[in-house]
């Protein structure tokens, strides 16, 4: 029989997010792996536990993978906690997880909260598409080019931003995306939590010349006015109404077939002659 690695979720800062099923995993477990055994000591205490804690982090996770080793050879059980919410997004422990794969440990993931998606999701930004970003780069030509790589992105995307940053990332943000609609949210699921809604430079207004307490996380919308793909129009029966649409309303408004082709072509970046064919099919 295999060891078992279980991939914990703890509380973000509100200990009541504990399930019934993160307890009884950390009650299962021989030994936890911690980012940081002084933290999550007090996780364990609150559930009056008593368990063989090891720290793990991406200083000395590489070094932790022998145990995984000794545990699957004697059938028992380990924990990868991190500090807070789910281990392994933006934090330590792919190595862990990587290896416990290789060796053939049943690894089993226990549900539990995570900063990025509670923000997303209380962000009041469109859902159905987003770009999970982590933590923004220190240097000021790195943090630059990365918010600028994402400018035109059509996603919702979401970092994570410590709070003595907060002000200097979101003038990043006003200077390459304008005023876009944006959510930085503050202290999840804490007393004081806190989203802030609105544009880009009304959430820098707010924040501006007050202390930011408490991790950050800040969720941005996407760039609106991204040309849609039409590459495939002459085989999706909308995309093709719309460009037909389109030189119905030019001929209509009196211009010749060859010139709406010609606009339509530019319009849509797609064949004149394709647009020209299909049009002059469908004149009566």
């Amino acid at each position: 029989m295999s060891g078992k690695l279980f991939i914990i979720g703890t509380p973000i800062g509100n200990l009541a997010d504990i399930s019934p099923r993160t307890i009884d995993a950390l009650k299962t477990c021989d030994l936890i792996l911690a980012e940081d055994t002084r933290i999550s000591i007090k996780i364990l205490n609150h559930l009056n536990l008593k368990k063989r804690m090891l720290s793990c982090h991406k200083f000395n996770e590489h070094e932790r993978l022998r145990l995984l080793e000794d545990a699957n050879a004697q059938s028992k059980n380990i924990g990868l906690i991190s500090d807070a919410g789910m281990p392994l997004i933006s934090d330590p422990g792919h190595p862990i997880v990587e290896c416990a794969i290789a060796i053939g440990m049943t690894v089993i993931p226990i549900a539990g909260p995570s900063a990025f998606v509670l923000a997303l999701v209380g962000s009041g930004l469109p859902l159905d598409r987003f770009s999970f970003e982590g933590f923004l780069p220190d240097k000021a030509g790195e943090i630059n080019a990365r918010v600028q790589a994402m400018a035109k992105d059509p996603r919702t995307s979401v970092y994570y931003v410590s709070p003595h940053k907060a002000e200097r990332t979101l003038e990043v943000f006003l200077a390459h995306y304008g005023t876009r609609k944006a959510c930085l949210v503050r202290e999840l699921t804490k007393m004081h939590e806190e989203f802030i809604r609105g544009d880009l430079a009304t959430i820098l207004t707010h924040i501006q010349g007050s202390e930011v307490r408490g991790e950050c996380v800040l969720v941005v919308a996407g760039c609106s006015d991204v040309a849609e793909d039409m590459s495939d129009w002459l085989s999706q029966p909308a995309k093709k109404e719309k460009v037909l649409a389109y030189i119905d309303t030019a001929l209509k408004s009196g211009v010749k077939l060859s010139r709406a082709a010609a606009e339509g072509a530019k319009e849509f970046s797609i064949s004149r002659s394709d647009i020209y064919r299909e049009a002059l099919d469908r004149q009566p």
